[in-house]
């Protein structure tokens, strides 16, 4: 495979050389929304609401649109939910100026029991590559943990698409922070963390993220995971105030700005914030530099292996419904147990065994879901002219008055005054000329500040 040297080894696919920015389908459409007509309707979406021009450019279809293979192993697109196939779809989203983005895994199975591509990687990345598809991301259900396995599944696809002869952004969904030192020669982007379906998963996602900044160039980035929006009928969603901050950091973190929402009905203040684009321009800063944290008094932190659907990396969706049948079982065996303890003493003692390992279960899946930490940071981030972006998070329940000061600054690399630009609002401060920024007041729950700050001599 050929390599492009810029930092690290990159992909030398002549893509992803900026973190990758649209739309998946996950967290609008599930399973059960995943059609053509769906798909197009949002592809027009993107089109009115001013999205493509931003530069929100990949339509990504998640799980669920594949219901076989077939006898020379490649993959069949659900036929009711496809009734033109998968190449007329993507002919269209490529007629509205969009790319076009699709979903596979490295096991046997999709992490919704759809055929998966193990051992099948170059029939289907010929496929992929015949139909015009241009974003891959590749899931890790159905597969094995061990690091040197994983590693060698991930090649085989990448290897398959090189060999394809069509630029594909290849996006590793490994969910797991050992990834990064290997990611850029397996793929463009690459899953360091969980799910991010509520604010304690995006908390785990940013503290997993702050040691990996050195791994990340253009070419390849680490990848918290998809942005959440607000709109409360969405399967997974955020405040607004949640919003802001989640894209605040996934800037200053160079991280793909991939909309994880209900699309068509958009609340106003997310389209606000998603079209920013003095923000977008932090995010897309062609330097490609990671920020890192200049400031926090959060507790130290070590992520955990991540497994399918370990209690810590399992969707909250899943481990409520998880917890329904558990307890359900639980039940309906302890009152077996009752019914049958004078004429089946064994067999009740052993369904009150099982009624007390499902209790159990559901305690250990809550025990480990992932908390926040009542803390704040600044993440800094240099850019390509010159200037730094500044961001100030807090992820407490209470309000909090937060500063960086020279200490801090001189962690971000800012040595001499410069000039505060709000980027949230687009606008000039009233800092001044400083050589630290004092006193920025953040709201509890996610308050945060996003600033440009650029040199005078700049």
């Amino acid at each position: 495979m050929l390599c492009l040297f810029v930092g690290p080894v990159g992909l030398d696919n002549g893509v992803g050389l900026r973190p990758a920015m649209g739309y998946n389908t996950w967290n609008d459409l599930r399973c059960e929304g995943v059609t053509a007509d769906a798909i197009d309707a949002i592809a027009v979406a993107m089109v009115e609401l001013g999205l493509a021009k931003l530069g929100y450019a990949y339509l990504n279809v998640d799980d669920c649109w594949a219901t076989a293979t077939d006898p020379s192993g490649e993959l069949v697109a659900d036929p009711a939910a496809f009734p033109d196939g998968l190449p007329a779809l993507v002919e269209s989203v490529h007629a509205r100026g969009l790319r076009f983005g699709l979903y596979g895994d490295r096991g046997w199975k999709t992490c919704a029991f759809r055929p998966g591509s193990g051992g099948l990687e170059p029939a289907h990345a010929a496929q992929f590559a015949r139909w015009g598809v241009d974003y891959l991301k590749y899931d890790s259900c159905w597969a094995s943990n061990d690091h040197d396995a994983a590693f060698e599944q991930y090649g085989a696809m990448r290897d398959a698409l090189n060999a394809s002869g069509r630029p594909v952004l290849y996006s590793l969904c490994g969910w797991n922070a050992w990834y990064a030192p290997r990611g850029a020669e397996l793929a463009n982007s690459w899953r360091i963390a969980a799910d991010c379906d509520e604010w304690a998963n995006v908390y785990v996602a940013v503290r997993t993220n702050e040691a990996l900044g050195q791994h990340a160039a253009p070419g390849g980035f680490n990848d918290p995971d998809m942005l959440l929006g607000s709109d409360p009928t969405a399967p997974a969603h955020l405040t607004p105030r949640q919003v802001q901050a989640q894209f605040s950091l996934w800037a200053v973190m160079a991280a793909p700005l991939l909309i994880g929402s209900r699309l068509r009905s958009m609340p106003a203040s997310d389209l606000a914030t998603y079209s920013n684009p003095e923000a977008i321009a932090i995010n897309q800063d062609a330097l490609g530099r990671q920020g890192e944290v200049v400031w926090s008094n959060c507790p130290p932190y070590a992520p955990r292996d991540n497994w399918w659907n370990s209690p810590w990396s399992m969707p909250r969706e899943v481990a409520v419904a998880w917890t329904s049948v558990l307890v359900t079982a639980a039940m309906l065996s302890a009152t077996s147990a009752l019914l049958l303890r004078r004429r089946a003493p064994r067999t009740a003692r052993l369904m009150l065994v099982f009624a007390a390992c499902c209790t159990g279960y559901v305690g250990w899946i809550w025990c480990h879901r992932p908390r926040l930490d009542a803390c704040q940071q600044v993440w800094a981030r240099p850019l390509e002219d010159g200037s730094h972006a500044l961001c100030f998070v807090n992820f407490a329940p209470h309000a909090a008055v937060v500063g960086c000061d020279s200490a801090c600054m001189a962690r971000a690399g800012i040595r001499s005054p410069v000039t505060v630009r709000d980027a949230v609002r687009q606008r000039a401060t009233d800092f001044g000329q400083v050589r630290q920024v004092d006193a920025v007041h953040l709201p509890a729950d996610g308050g945060s500040e996003l600033y440009r700050l650029t040199p005078l001599s700049v």
